[in-house]
């Protein structure tokens, strides 16, 4: 890696961005970074609204900006599209609805000379906009909306040594010795990649002093889509890496099992008490945690309904998961087809 300004490869894959593309474009473009050291490739999964046109009004002054089709539409596809014609010591990934500090790129290269780590990275501060919006952020900031997951959580002041993060500064020689993205991972692409890096005994270094604004979905039913479709793949990617993230990732469907066997079982017993036992203790705990975490009181129902929604959506997914890929317990391989390792070794120079 170059000592002095590593040369930095930033991948997008984007679909159907038009809303937040430009802000997150300029947060990438106005790095206090050496302009002629980054280079922007856009892996776009064939965007039907006014995604390209906002691209390539910016992309026709900037020859640092390339466009990669990626016609699979999914984000782990079209950012191994991406891997293979990027020519940087640092892979970035950043999503098309979120803006990075201006120091990012800068923070980042310091942290990968002065720690050992494979992946560094920050926090990210989710946010929205409108009531609904602003408490769905809210509730995926909490600890009891996601658990205890560090790269969530803006109030920590010390870096350290952590599990999984969003939108890691990667070493290149990480992708030659482990793979790429699996394409299996239609989500929590990254988060099975950093669990990958892990049992490959390399490490990840979270500094909260680095921030990414993130743009949370603005309505219940984006929220519910979401965390149904993480809630899902999470089971395959328990599968692929033959062991369990963490026992957070449990707590939702556990809560649904439960809520349903109690009321199973106390209808049958003719005891009212067993059957409402697990959701009046859920709904005590989803009310004082959104008491606590609320700025206003208007916002209470608002992330109370917010984190019913999450932890039901990811539930849900996480049991029809179990259901849909009940035969793959034993395929782990990876699926990594369309990231061309031999390509991506003679971009970089890397040696195997």
């Amino acid at each position: 890696m170059n000592t002095n300004y590593p040369f930095i490869s930033v991948i997008l894959p984007i679909r159907n961005e038009e809303d937040k593309i430009l802000s997150t474009l300029n947060s990438i473009l106005n790095q206090n970074y050496k302009s002629d050291k980054i280079e922007i490739l856009i892996s776009d999964g064939s965007s039907y609204d006014n995604t390209i046109k906002i691209i390539n009004n910016i992309a026709n002054q900037d020859p640092r900006i390339k466009i990669i089709k990626n016609i699979y539409k999914i984000v782990s596809t079209g950012f191994n599209l991406a891997l293979n014609d990027a020519k940087g010591d640092i892979i970035i990934r950043i999503d098309g609805h979120c803006e990075i500090t201006q120091n990012y790129f800068e923070k980042c290269c310091n942290l990968l000379k002065e720690t050992d780590a494979d992946i560094v990275g920050g926090v990210i501060q989710t946010i929205s906009s409108g009531l609904i919006g602003n408490a769905i952020s809210i509730a995926q900031s909490s600890p009891f909306g996601v658990g205890g997951v560090k790269f969530r959580r803006i109030d920590l002041d010390k870096g350290s040594y952590v599990d999984t993060l969003a939108f890691g500064a990667h070493r290149r020689e990480l992708f030659v010795d482990i793979g790429s993205y699996d394409e299996e991972m239609v989500c929590n692409q990254d988060d099975e990649f950093n669990n990958r890096v892990l049992q490959a005994e390399k490490k990840i270094w979270m500094d909260p002093t680095i921030r990414t604004k993130y743009y949370a979905r603005s309505s219940y039913f984006k929220l519910f889509k979401q965390y149904f479709n993480y809630g899902f793949y999470k089971v395959r990617g328990i599968q692929k890496r033959k062991r369990l993230f963490s026992i957070r990732h449990l707590a939702p469907s556990t809560f649904l099992i439960s809520l349903i066997g109690t009321s199973i079982f106390g209808y049958f017993l003719h005891l009212p008490w067993i059957s409402f036992s697990v959701i009046f203790l859920y709904l005590i705990v989803n009310f004082i945690s959104s008491i606590i975490v609320s700025q206003k009181t208007v916002q209470i129902p608002l992330i109370f309904l917010s984190f019913w929604i999450l932890h039901i959506g990811y539930g849900l997914g996480f049991i029809w998961g179990l259901i849909c890929f009940s035969g793959k317990w034993r395929d782990n391989s990876l699926k990594d087809n369309h990231f061309n390792r031999e390509q991506f070794i003679a971009n970089g120079g890397v040696s195997i």
